[in-house]
């Protein structure tokens, strides 16, 4: 049994990887602003530049850190590592326009030489954290860590699953160590094998499995056993129960503090855009009313969270005598349904604002999958007899915005991958979330606000 070289060297590559990404992110800082000092028609004195770069360098070394722009993942993730980079400087810049404004003009700053330095700045990020992870992908080989997969007596679905994974060494070890007979000098060529990887993985019989989980839980490495026969149950871990050992099948997407946190943004998100709305939705209400007869408010049946129903709100678009409550005809370009007014709406997606009321009421979050109607379909099948994945994407309160609406996924499922497409969006959100996340979904929103297949 001899131990991979990479298995020795990945942890350390990933060390140094993310501490070189500091520099790198110094350099754009200083590029930046020197850079705007030459250019700026009255630029500030040397000493002010150099007091100007160490406090936004400063600021942004913390925000980053909030941020999380030199985590391990960011490292193999060009979207990750240039929005995660964009999100400590706007915050770091926010910060120092704050501190400016307590101090009340005891320092001046040139405004011109501070935006154009805070604009290229940005610039030389995308594009430096953009080489830095063709770089570090290169380095790595596509792989953060290291696994190893020792192959004992069985099992010919571990090799063929895992051949084609980055950074995976297969080792058959059926003659090297048995688990159950091993002493000191089988126990050291294992270590030796195991090196300094970052996971091993046995694939053996479930007759073996007592033998090797002895074996593994002395080696100081995270080990897990193959259990292709769980496999139909998507179990997602093992929990404690009474001092049984349970199967963990489902878990809600976010934690108690995410969603704390994730509550009092929408609540304070949702309360000043209804008071900054105010007379749009006033206006929008009263050109309703004249446009054609019928209440306001449309209210139609919906899966929330837990695909328990509520009724979301919106500004009614149809002629009351065509109204479909249950949503089972998909809205159509050019529909006979929509009135003069609910195709402008509709068009600029202002028939969607009265759900900020659903949000205060806490039916709803301001970003999170778009809830459905009771009895949506595509090509005539509804939607859980499309993708049975479609109940999951209820695990989190719905949003007015989403990620998939920020992929332009959005309009009528006309199609089945109109649904599936979104289902993947949705739950690709529901794993990957981050606060940061929601505000550039917010952001990414009003891009959108416009598009085509909104009619």
């Amino acid at each position: 049994m001899a131990a991979k070289s990479s298995a020795l060297s990945r942890a350390q590559k990933r060390v140094h990887l993310a501490v070189a990404q500091v520099p790198v992110d110094l350099l754009a800082i200083t590029g930046g602003f020197w850079a705007a000092n030459a250019l700026v028609p009255k630029p500030s004195h040397f000493d002010f530049l150099i007091a100007l770069q160490a406090a936004v360098t400063l600021l942004y070394g913390i925000c980053a850190a909030v941020v999380r722009a030199y985590s391990a993942d960011a490292l193999l993730s060009r979207s990750k590592s240039v929005l995660r980079a964009l999100a400590a400087l706007a915050l770091a810049t926010a910060l120092f326009t704050f501190l400016l404004f307590l101090l009340k003009g005891q320092t001046s700053v040139s405004r011109a030489e501070f935006l154009v330095g805070t604009s290229l700045t940005a610039a030389l990020l995308i594009v430096l954290r953009t080489c830095y992870v063709s770089f570090t992908l290169h380095s790595l080989g596509g792989s953060l860590y290291t696994t190893t997969i020792l192959v004992d007596r069985s099992l010919g679905h571990a090799r063929a699953s895992s051949t084609e994974q980055p950074g995976t060494t297969i080792v058959d070890i059926t003659d090297a160590f048995d688990p159950a007979l091993a002493g000191p000098d089988e126990y050291d060529s294992l270590a030796r094998l195991i090196g300094k990887s970052d996971r091993v993985v046995i694939s053996c019989s479930d007759q073996r499995r007592v033998h090797w989980a002895y074996a593994l839980q002395g080696m100081n490495v995270h080990a897990e056993a193959l259990a292709p026969e769980l496999k139909s149950l998507g179990a997602l871990g093992i929990g404690r129960h009474a001092g049984q050992t349970t199967l963990i099948l489902a878990r809600g997407p976010f934690g108690l503090r995410a969603r704390v946190a994730k509550r009092l943004f929408d609540f304070a998100f949702a309360g000043v855009a209804v008071f900054a709305l105010c007379p749009l939705l006033v206006l929008t209400a009263l050109a309703i009313k004249l446009d054609s007869p019928g209440p306001v408010f449309f209210r139609q049946p919906r899966i929330g969270r837990q695909n328990r129903v509520f009724n979301v709100l919106k500004f009614r678009s149809m002629h009351v005598n065509q109204l479909d409550t249950g949503g089972r005809t998909s809205t159509s370009r050019g529909d006979p349904r929509i009135t003069r007014v609910g195709r402008f709406i509709r068009a600029s997606s202002i028939d969607e604002l009265p759900q900020l009321l659903n949000v205060l009421f806490g039916d709803m979050s301001v970003v999170g999958p778009r809830p459905h109607a009771v009895y949506s379909t595509a090509e005539q099948k509804l939607f859980w007899e499309i993708d049975s994945r479609y109940w999951h994407r209820h695990a989190c309160k719905p949003g007015i915005t989403g990620l998939a609406q920020v992929k332009g996924l959005r309009g009528a499922t006309e199609v089945e991958s109109d649904l599936t497409n979104r289902v993947s969006a949705d739950l690709d959100y529901m794993a990957n979330w981050t606060f940061t996340g929601d505000i550039l979904i917010i952001l990414r929103t009003f891009a959108v606000i416009f598009h085509r297949n909104a009619y």
